[in-house]
């Protein structure tokens, strides 16, 4: 994970927040802000840590921001044997415990708080978490391999693992905070003898489900050619979308052209290309409407786009040789984009026979789902009804559980809101499935060898992604067993998708 990720801190209760007699102090503060009795006074040195802030100018009536962000700069998340690393400064940045700022800061009213890498895109970025190979920071970093998963850890001479050793601290609050207040009181509650550098920044009202709507094009993929669009596109949306993507597909397609030479016949220029020569059928766009939720599985990661390829080829594979019915099961099955993408090629495939040969005999095909999140299963199951494709979702079969899986299925189950929701029937839970994709990770992927091979039938095809390029080999030895043809078929930007064939 890159280190510009930045998390929300959830509400937490002062109590359960800061037990420790060292933060005895929130609770009190805390309380007087809420009583507004906190002393308003803003020491010489404060006031000249504060950077391009207006905090004193009062708002016009009818302003239209409905947020203010106060973001503090610079702060060294260092822990109390810091001072051990030589190679450490106390006298650089301020600090701070930086969680338990974001804590503070929920507790006195900010709407959200957000922990970012204050070092992020410059050399001296510090990758908490990172993938083997994939960084040129090495600084204060190992390689751990855990259970032949690898990560790459940063040292822990922070607060705790997951900080980097400078953090921004952003806080939201309502429009009408008082900010010296507010920096008074964290200058009591940790004991500073001056603030910590700070911006202070309005944010706009307004709807900012829509403006990131906008911002959320629909996702095409570049050679299975799936749509994924969302119920706010329009068609409009859509088309230009497409319409882009085969213009980047055209210019691509020039481009190797010209890699291979050009041949004159008098005064005109002839591009080719032997390997354009033997053209593929031009396959038409398929829309899915997504609506992900909570689920995974929306398009945007390169595991989703290699598994879609993976179901067009396949289900195109088994339709072209005449297949009456094709049993599809999706392991993993998040939003349920790979299931409904297996029905609806095959939906569409029987539209245009209906126009090309009326009396042609229809294909069909029987898409299963399998999740262990109950809520993800009722998204899949309300997506499969949104494009008009026959998909249904379950909970996993529970005596191919591990432990931790189990306990999880067992809650689900017992819960009110998950009644309807049942675990795969046995007349499903066999070697009926002509096609299986599981699209998870690497590590639940070689546990799941022997179950998913007890769900494909001799001759069916399986498609494993969400590994990475070096944890490839272990989930290929792992399935080796059971399939023949392991091998990497795909890959895209570190991730793989794997293939085999069911002995």
């Amino acid at each position: 994970m890159a280190s510009s990720i930045a998390f929300f801190i959830a509400y937490i209760s002062c109590a359960l927040a800061f037990q420790a007699a060292p933060f005895s102090r929130v609770a009190q503060t805390s309380t007087h802000y809420r009583q507004r009795v906190i002393l308003r006074v803003l020491s010489k040195e404060s006031s000249e840590e504060i950077v391009d802030s207006e905090d004193d100018e009062e708002e016009d009536e009818g302003d239209s921001w409905a947020l203010r962000e106060i973001k503090f700069l610079e702060l060294s998340a260092a822990s109390t044997n810091a001072a051990d690393d030589n190679n450490y400064d106390s006298t650089e940045d301020t600090t701070m415990d930086v969680r338990g700022l974001s804590e503070f800061l929920m507790e006195i009213g900010a709407c959200s708080v957000s922990i970012t890498d204050t070092d992020k895109d410059t050399p001296d970025e510090d990758p908490v978490f990172d993938e083997p190979g994939e960084t040129s920071c090495t600084n204060d970093v190992e390689d751990v391999m855990i259970e032949n998963t690898y990560a790459m850890v940063l040292e822990d001479r922070a607060v705790g693992r997951n900080i980097w050793k400078r953090c921004d601290v952003s806080a939201h609050f309502p429009a009408s905070i008082d900010v010296p207040s507010i920096i008074d009181s964290l200058r009591y509650t940790f004991n500073l003898p001056a603030a910590p550098r700070y911006t202070v920044d309005d944010v706009p009202d307004m709807d900012w489900i829509k403006h990131v709507q906008e911002s959320w094009t629909p996702i095409i993929t570049r050679d299975s050619k799936f749509v994924l669009r969302f119920p706010w596109h329009e068609d409009d949306v859509v088309m230009k979308a497409c319409q882009e993507m085969e213009r980047e597909k055209m210019q691509a397609a020039m481009a190797a052209q010209f890699d291979t030479g050009v041949k004159r016949e008098g005064a005109v220029v002839n591009f080719y290309n032997e390997d354009l020569e033997q053209k593929q059928e031009e396959r038409a766009y398929v829309q899915i409407e997504l609506e992900g939720g909570i689920a995974f599985g929306t398009g945007e990661h390169p595991t989703t786009r290699l598994c879609l390829d993976w179901v067009r080829d396949t289900t195109e594979e088994l339709l072209k040789s005449d297949a009456e019915c094709i049993n599809f099961v999706d392991y993993g099955a998040g939003s349920g984009v790979l299931g409904i993408a297996a029905a609806a090629v095959v939906r569409d495939c029987n539209q245009v026979k209906r126009k090309q040969e009326p009396t042609s005999s229809l294909s069909s095909i029987k898409t299963v789902g399998v999740e262990i999140d109950a809520d993800a299963i009722r998204i899949a199951d309300d997506n499969a009804e949104k494009n008009g494709v026959e998909m249904k979702n379950y909970l996993p079969d529970i005596d191919s559980l591990d432990d931790e899986a189990l306990s999880v299925v067992l809650r689900a189950l017992q819960r009110k809101r998950n009644k309807g929701i049942e675990t795969l029937p046995s007349e499903l839970n066999g070697q009926v499935y002509d096609l299986c994709a599981a699209n998870i990770l690497a590590r639940p992927l070689v546990g799941l060898a022997p179950v998913l091979a007890s769900l494909v039938k001799s001759g069916g095809k399986i498609g494993l992604s969400g590994v990475l390029s070096v944890q490839a080999e272990s989930v290929v030895e792992a399935y080796t067993e059971y399939f023949d043809d392991v091998k990497v078929a795909d890959e895209e930007n570190g991730w793989v998708l794997i293939s085999g064939t069911r002995k």
